[in-house]
């Protein structure tokens, strides 16, 4: 049987037609207000011939800004195949508005040019905010409060340890070179209790406590430094000895013995005057510090012949 030619326009009309998706386009609700997101769904439906569909839009649909596209996962059902997308768009326009017919392009089998099908067009009612002239002024709608997921803190504890691990090996830096500084730096010379008891004299007369009224202080340092050469140089436990266990740490040293009257009157005017509010004379001020001075050269160590020699020749220079 013969197919008369005009017959054949129709049936590739009709291929065609058969091969074209079947797109239906719906919003949650037909009412809205100004500000408020608006959910748009679109539903395909398309046979297996046709390999890739996907909506051909942008940033905008009419007066609608897209703010979102989520795609559903590809259904297969009676040799056919089902696919959904859902829009999240918003506006500023108030009245009645309508979301135009959304292009979608896509494929077939064997064919390589592409194809576009539309939705139907979605009217919805976008209303106002009613403002209150005398009322505080708010936003349209309150800033998202998104949750924070790891990957979002990842980035700034990364930085926080970067930033740990480069302070620590500051310090560890630090911390060798100052070790090896104190390593390589020459060993400082001790001073001997008596060199030191010495300078410590001359300061003290350098101050002219007496002089200026602070006698109390004159005779509480001028004591505590015979008492610390004594405890550096013998070992005594001088700093907290009364004066008369002094004197008795004393009586083992040959070369203190011609000085024990000195010793005794030396202390006893020191704890008067720290104790019984004794105020000596002039005179007694000056011999208490003449009596440090021979107290410490006497009992120091001699130095040996070649030693003296040697810090004579220093101290002419």
């Amino acid at each position: 049987m013969r197919i008369p030619r005009y017959i054949f326009p129709f049936l590739l009309v009709s291929a065609a037609l058969a091969q074209e998706p079947k797109l239906s386009a719906r919003a949650d609700s037909p009412h809205y207000r100004i500000g408020d997101w608006v959910i748009f769904h679109v539903e395909a439906e398309f046979p297996n011939l046709v390999q890739s569909i996907g909506p051909a839009v942008k940033d905008s649909l009419g007066p609608f800004e897209v703010l979102k596209v989520d795609t559903a996962e590809l259904q297969h059902e009676n040799g056919q195949q089902q696919r959904g997308w859902t829009f999240r768009l918003i506006t500023f326009d108030t009245g009645n508005v309508f979301i135009p017919a959304v292009p979608f392009g896509y494929k077939t089998v064997g064919d390589t040019l592409s194809r576009t099908a539309f939705t139907n067009p979605v009217f919805l009612s976008i209303a106002g905010v009613t403002v209150d002239p005398k009322g505080d002024i708010k936003d349209i709608k309150p800033p998202l409060d998104a949750p924070w997921k790891f990957e979002d803190v990842l980035p700034y504890l990364i930085a926080l340890v970067c930033i740990a691990l480069a302070i620590a090996a500051y310090l560890y830096y630090r911390k060798k070179k100052r070790q090896r500084e104190e390593a390589l730096a020459p060993p400082k010379p001790a001073i001997p209790p008596g060199e030191a008891a010495i300078v410590a004299l001359r300061i003290l007369e350098d101050k002219r406590l007496w002089q200026r009224g602070k006698i109390k202080e004159y005779y509480s340092e001028v004591t505590e430094i015979v008492r610390r050469f004594l405890e550096d140089q013998f070992g005594m436990l001088a700093l907290e000895s009364t004066s008369d266990e002094i004197m008795q740490q004393l009586k083992p040293l040959s070369q203190a013995q011609p000085l024990v009257n000195q010793f005794r009157s030396f202390f006893t005017t020191a704890d008067l005057v720290k104790f019984a509010k004794y105020e000596p004379t002039p005179m007694e001020h000056d011999n208490e510090l003449r009596w440090a001075y021979e107290f410490v050269r006497t009992l120091m160590p001699r130095l040996t012949e070649p030693a003296a020699r040697v810090k004579e020749t220093a101290d002419v220079r």
